[in-house]
């Protein structure tokens, strides 16, 4: 399978996703450590079995074991603050926010990799941050709120994230490495807030486990493909071909929920500003 399909179906797992993470964190009011702990558990269990049919193997993790480290330390701790981020932000707007951490895996995988960067990439860097303004709700003192602040943060841990996890994905068993580190990382997720454990009980009944079942499943098959993806193709191509997910997150979320249609025409404007971006890096 050539990485663009799998960029493409990275993007579609992911941007669904990121509907049904929203819908969990922000209708169903879950807590952010619990929820984190768990959905990285039924996400590394799902992608487990098959990797163990597979045959499951971490054979030279020992040459990459302080990037992986690193990997899930930032993963752990940034999926909490993912998770913060979508009960402030709506998940149309979310998009354009995460999209920020493509510059940063640009940037590692020049740093890292020793890839090119040119021009058009330094102009569509600008572009991306420049659309986070069409999402500032007081655009007049541009003074950003809480929902934007931790989707930029977001964004900056989920570019070493990712760097490192394509680092290691490039190394070791691939399936092998997504479910080892998705089970660290809800560990690292945990230990934020130890406490939090209580309240992965109520998680796991009623309406909410369907979801976060379903939620596991489309995330490990996006995760999967866009690690499959880093494997086989350049970051620098492969990191802003899939922010194409910025354009189908912001159409679905206003799709599908109702709470979303508010500010379209800003949400739509700061998408294709981003979006243009992402093509000026690509190009």
């Amino acid at each position: 399978m050539s990485w663009q399909l799998l960029t493409v179906i990275s993007v579609l797992g992911l941007s669904v996703s990121i509907l049904l993470q929203r819908v969990l964190l922000h209708k169903h009011k879950t807590d952010p450590v619990a929820y984190s702990a768990l959905f990285q558990a039924i996400t590394a269990a799902i992608i487990a079995v098959f990797a163990v049919a597979n045959g499951f193997s971490l054979a030279g993790i020992d040459g990459v074991w302080l990037i992986s480290i690193v990997c899930i330390v930032l993963y752990g701790f940034g999926t909490v603050i993912y998770a913060k981020t979508l009960q402030y932000v709506e998940a149309s707007a979310f998009s354009v926010l995460f999209a920020t951490h493509a510059v940063w895996v640009m940037a590692l995988g020049i740093l890292l990799f020793h890839e090119h960067i040119t021009t058009l990439q330094i102009l569509g860097t600008g572009l991306i941050f420049s659309s986070v303004i069409f999402l500032i709700k007081n655009i007049r003192t541009l003074s950003l709120d809480k929902g934007t602040a931790y989707g930029l943060l977001t964004g900056l841990i989920y570019g070493g994230a990712v760097t490192s996890w394509a680092y290691v994905g490039r190394e070791i068993d691939t399936l092998s490495w997504a479910a080892f580190s998705f089970a660290g990382s809800a560990l690292v997720s945990f230990m934020v807030k130890p406490s939090s454990s209580s309240k992965i009980l109520p998680m796991l009944k009623g309406v909410i486990l369907p979801k976060m079942l379903l939620l596991g499943l489309f995330y490990g098959i996006g995760s999967v493909a866009m690690l499959f993806a880093y494997k086989y193709g350049s970051l620098t191509l492969v990191s802003p071909l899939r922010q194409t997910g910025i354009v189908v997150t912001t159409l679905l979320a206003l799709f599908f929920l109702k709470s979303e249609r508010n500010r379209i025409s800003r949400k739509l404007i700061a998408a294709a500003v981003c979006f243009v971006g992402i093509v000026l890096i690509i190009v």
